[in-house]
């Protein structure tokens, strides 16, 4: 017989961490075994063909001893661990370091919404006092759509797993102080090497908001909650600064400095549907995968229809301070999600330079993703301890607002129909949408029918099976990102494009990028070699080749007006020959077969001397770099202000020999009989310097975005080394912090005093 519900089982207690553990293991393990099997890997968009060949490169780099900080292969030169999301200095990037890469790069990425999962029950439980509450919430942050659509980036998915950790450490840190405060740091370092700009933002927007609340209401505690709060913010600044004052630096030199349009990308105007019928209003994009369409960033960012009735049901049944300004942060970040359509978006980026980070507007749902949960988890914890005395009106409230939200979806399916787009699958839409309002249905009756049934075990088999319903409805919110056999990932596959040497390099044509931005194969594995095959974003990197485009996020300025030159999709001609033999192209796309490659004889190789000085400012170098009658080889552009301390004038013969093109060192000997320039083919970046025989002498901006120097007549050796002082600088005050962290550890107890009761924001 069945062991009666008593006051020795509190409701939903028997969902205890371990249990909870288990159970989210086995959901991630079933959304994906072929992942952790080994048998395939993701293949869905910047995984394949971006994420995994930078991985591929931070590998090899490591293994070999060597933190990269510089990457010669793309872009003509680009700073690599400046990048940030790269995650170079990530320590549990070592999992996908140490490990086939093919392999563990994409059970990485599950970890992660392992870990996020797993964070947001402890959380959650913290907050509601509820395991059942908390593993609901675990459940559906695990699993919603913007989550699953962010395992194709190592470090989004990687900020998305920390995000409640951090919420939760910190907060503990400034109620408790001592250890708490060492472990709160950690973790928000962590998160912080992740490289997961916008959820670090996040996650310290929540951070900031909940500790004003409760610096308002500390009273006497107020100075104990500010000191402890800046000393966390302080470690976690001081043990991500070796990659932060990189990125920095690089931020003031790159495209990114206000190059770029911040209102692209924003959430349709009827995104807000997506929320009860994931697919309305989108279109079948590739492989399966749905899309909206006026935005690219996440195919989904459903959290299930019950999350957002038990959210609706919480903030209008409770009373408590955090559940609504969580739901006012919600509202803001859903109306700025919008962009340019609203006033709002525009007035805040112009007014509060710090929303500008948020690149596409469609990003602000990471709140939202985030915060509702946590609501919804409120919610139903307060449903469920309900009395008899309190059911009654509470219960009105909440089958009139599931009956509005069965209502709602009726409608949203019936306008699918009305105002079908011409690319829209609406028979695909409407049965999806249908499935998933039974499957809210079923959950509200088993929840329901849970406060009725009175045995124990029989509770607890239908508070599972509402989990399983819950994880149902997320995880088959439309078709999942697809995965291909590993082996499509291997290096240095046989190609026909292989440049002629280290000192020459690939480039993807025009024509080509453009038409693989529209030309998609039906099967995945098929589709993926081809573009690597044709060299598409980051894919050289796996076969060692230099390219002169990449798709990293950030590139330099100068570098970035260059690429403008080479693919201006206004132009009516190709690029201009001399600029491609500076750059010592040697193979491109063929005309007639984008997959295929044709050679090109006349490139330069990247290091070439003897050309005579043209000075001038930038855009006489830039407008010269675009012209028919620029001849790399007989001209080099230097600035105006550096005429005075270049002592050539003319053409000189130079011999270059015994080259050596390193990703952080460049060498060569330079033989001439007078003093000569010598030019270098790579992107000019500050950290790189020059040696004559190892004494320094100045690197020259060349050719708009190139090097230059100046060396003496003779025979002498020449060697170009990236010395990064920011990168330095901020070893040395991470190892302070890091120490920091130790000694306040180890001596916690003069620093914590009586732990302060956690205080709460409710009236």
């Amino acid at each position: 017989m069945s062991e009666p519900l008593s006051t020795n089982h509190e409701i939903g207690d028997w969902l205890t961490p371990r249990r909870f553990a288990l159970l989210l293991a086995a959901l991630v393990f079933a959304m994906y075994p072929q992942v952790f099997l080994g048998l395939q890997t993701f293949v869905f968009r910047d995984f394949s063909h971006c994420i995994y060949p930078m991985a591929y490169y931070l590998r090899q780099g490591l293994l070999h001893g060597e933190i990269p900080l510089w990457d010669p292969s793309s872009s003509c030169g680009v700073p690599f661990l400046a990048q940030w999301n790269v995650q170079a200095l990530y320590p549990p990037a070592l999992f996908y370091v140490l490990l086939p890469l093919s392999w563990s790069l994409g059970v990485f990425c599950l970890l992660h919404l392992y870990l996020g999962g797993l964070g947001m029950y402890f959380l959650a439980r913290r907050w509601t006092g509820n395991n059942f509450a908390a593993a609901f919430a675990g459940i559906v942050f695990a699993f919603n759509g913007c989550l699953i659509n962010s395992l194709m980036w190592q470090a989004s998915i990687a900020g998305f797993g920390l995000m409640p950790w951090v919420i939760l450490f910190t907060e503990r840190a400034w109620l408790e102080g001592g250890k708490m405060i060492v472990w709160a740091a950690i973790i928000g370092a962590l998160q912080m090497l992740s490289g997961a700009a916008e959820e670090v933002l996040v996650s310290w927007l929540i951070l900031g908001v909940l500790g004003a609340v409760a610096f308002i209401q500390g009273g006497r505690s107020r100075w104990k909650i500010a000191w402890r709060s800046g000393t966390v913010i302080l470690l976690v600044a001081g043990l991500s600064a070796a990659q932060i004052l990189p990125f920095l630096d690089f931020i003031k030199y790159s495209q990114r400095q206000g190059a770029f349009d911040p209102g692209v990308w924003p959430m349709p105007l009827t995104g807000w549907a997506n929320f009860l019928v994931p697919l309305f209003h989108s279109y079948r994009a590739f492989f399966g995968v749905f899309m909206q369409p006026e935005q690219s960033w996440t195919n989904s960012y459903y959290v299930g229809v019950i999350t957002i009735t038990l959210t609706l049901w919480a903030v209008w049944r409770l009373r408590e301070k955090r559940v609504w300004i969580l739901f006012g942060l919600t509202l803001l970040c859903l109306i700025l999600a919008w962009g340019e359509a609203t006033p709002i978006y525009p007035w805040l980026r112009q007014h509060i330079g710090v929303i500008g980070l948020m690149r596409f507007p469609i990003k602000f749902v990471i709140l939202p993703v985030f915060v509702l949960p946590l609501i919804a988890a409120h919610g139903l914890a307060r449903k469920i301890n309900d009395g008899p005395a309190e059911a009654g009106s509470g219960d009105r409230g909440w089958w009139i607002i599931c009956g509005v939200t069965v209502a709602l979806i009726a409608v949203l399916l019936q306008c699918s129909h009305m105002f079908k787009r011409e690319s829209e699958d609406v028979s695909y839409i409407v049965m999806n949408g249908v499935s998933h309002a039974l499957l809210f249905v079923g959950m509200v009756a088993l929840l329901w029918y849970a406060g009725k049934v009175s045995r124990f075990k029989s509770r607890c088999l239908l508070q599972l099976s509402i989990l399983l319903l819950v994880w149902l409805d997320l995880s088959h919110q439309a078709p999942l990102p697809p995965t291909i056999n590993r082996s499509y990932y291997e290096p240095d596959l046989p190609r026909s494009v292989q440049p002629a040497s280290e000192l020459s390099r690939a480039m993807i044509s025009a024509p080509a990028r453009a038409e693989l931005e529209h030309l998609f194969f039906p099967d995945p594995a098929d589709d993926f070699l081809r573009r690597r095959i044709a060299l598409l974003s980051n894919c050289n990197l796996l076969d060692h080749i230099s390219k002169v485009d990449s798709s990293f996020s950030i590139r330099l300025k100068e570098h970035e007006n260059v690429f403008y030159l080479l693919y201006d999709e206004t132009a009516t001609n190709p690029p201009p020959e001399p600029l491609l033999d500076f750059l010592g192209v040697t193979q491109v796309n063929s005309a007639t077969n984008i997959f295929e490659w044709e050679t090109r004889s006349n490139a330069m190789l990247l290091i070439t001397g003897g050309q005579r000085p043209v000075f001038g400012d930038k855009q006489l170098a830039f407008d010269a770099l675009g012209s028919l009658s620029f001849d790399p080889r007989k001209e080099v552009y230097l600035p105006s202000d550096v005429q005075n301390a270049v002592s050539v004038t003319n053409n000189t013969a130079v011999q270059i020999s015994e080259v050596q093109f390193g990703a952080e060192k460049i060498s060569a000997r330079v033989t001439a009989s007078a003093p000569s320039m010598v030019v270098i083919a790579q992107s000019f970046y500050h950290p790189w310097h020059a040696y004559c025989d190892g004494k320094p002498v100045p690197l020259w901006h060349a050719n708009y975005a190139f090097q230059a120097v100046q060396m003496p007549g003779g025979d002498h050796q020449l060697t170009l080394r990236y010395e990064d002082q920011k990168f330095h600088v901020g070893l040395v005050i991470s190892a302070g912090a890091l120490l920091g962290c130790v000694l306040l550890f180890l001596f916690d107890g003069r620093f914590s005093g009586k732990k302060a009761r956690p205080a709460s924001i409710t009236p």
